[in-house]
């Protein structure tokens, strides 16, 4: 069977494209023909070079079959396999949420030469925090001793900053502020008021408590009050290597009670 008996048998079974995937056995080659054109008149149309004609033959016996119908033809070869459509959404990997931090409000003072003040407080509250811990002072160390309104240290430093932090940023921060003003007097005693904001500032886990840390390794356990505890391994000098742990000065002016606690620790520490 030459090409076009075969292009006129396809035509009439309906079949647009044909790939044939076998060679039956014994068969003879297919052998082109040339197909027939219409009669053109010589005087309308100039005869075109044979190169030109032949190309013209191969464009017309060439099918033109558009994605469906290669798609199709791939099937038939058994080349394409269909693909089960996706029906549930694509996960995608979102970034983890970061921890909610709570930012630290401190106050530091220095009423005398050989003594640190870090008060941790809420900001908002208008408490007279500064004058209770005159009193204290007062009755401790001197009637002389001054208290003003101290140095006001807020980490992060603002909100936008905040949404970048992490615990850990908010350790390094504070321990390298802590440790120049370590470098002023270095011989001098620290009172940490204010357990939540102490841990920041003391060696990891403080209380010593293993189990406790074991189940949760990304905070640390807060130190009991009245108890001298050591300072991060940064901040140790020669002469300061430990800070007294008390309650913040707010808790002092919620439960006065605690004032007397205050007397016998600072007593017994000296």
């Amino acid at each position: 069977m030459n090409e076009l008996q075969r292009q006129r048998y396809l035509t009439a079974m309906g079949i647009d494209s044909f790939v044939p995937r076998l060679i039956l056995p014994w068969a003879p080659p297919s052998v082109p023909c040339q197909l027939p054109q219409a009669p053109v008149a010589a005087a309308q149309v100039p005869a075109a070079p044979a190169s030109v004609a032949a190309a013209d033959v191969a464009a017309a016996r060439k099918p033109t079959a558009g994605p469906e119908a290669v798609g199709q033809v791939l099937r038939d070869m058994g080349i394409s396999k269909p693909t089960a459509m996706r029906k549930e959404p694509l996960k995608t990997a979102l970034p983890k949420q970061r921890e909610a931090l709570t930012p630290i409000h401190l106050h530091l003072w220095r009423p005398a030469d050989d003594l640190i003040v870090i008060d941790h407080y809420q900001p908002g509250a208008a408490l007279p925090t500064d004058k209770l811990l005159h009193n204290i002072l007062r009755l401790l160390c001197s009637s002389e001793v001054r208290v003003d309104a101290g140095e006001v240290i807020r980490c992060p430093i603002n909100n936008k900053v905040a949404n970048l932090y992490t615990r850990q940023d908010m350790q390094i921060d504070l321990q390298a502020w802590f440790s120049e003003e370590l470098q002023k007097t270095p011989a001098a005693q620290v009172w940490l008021l204010g357990a939540e904001a102490a841990t920041f500032l003391l060696s990891t886990n403080p209380t010593g408590d293993a189990k406790a840390q074991q189940q949760n390794p990304n905070l640390d356990s807060l130190p009991s009050h009245f108890k001298r505890y050591p300072l991060a391994a940064g901040l140790a000098t020669t002469a300061t290597t430990d800070a007294l742990i008390l309650p913040s000065l707010t808790e002092m002016l919620n439960a006065p009670e605690l004032k007397d606690k205050l007397w016998h620790a600072v007593r017994g520490n000296d």
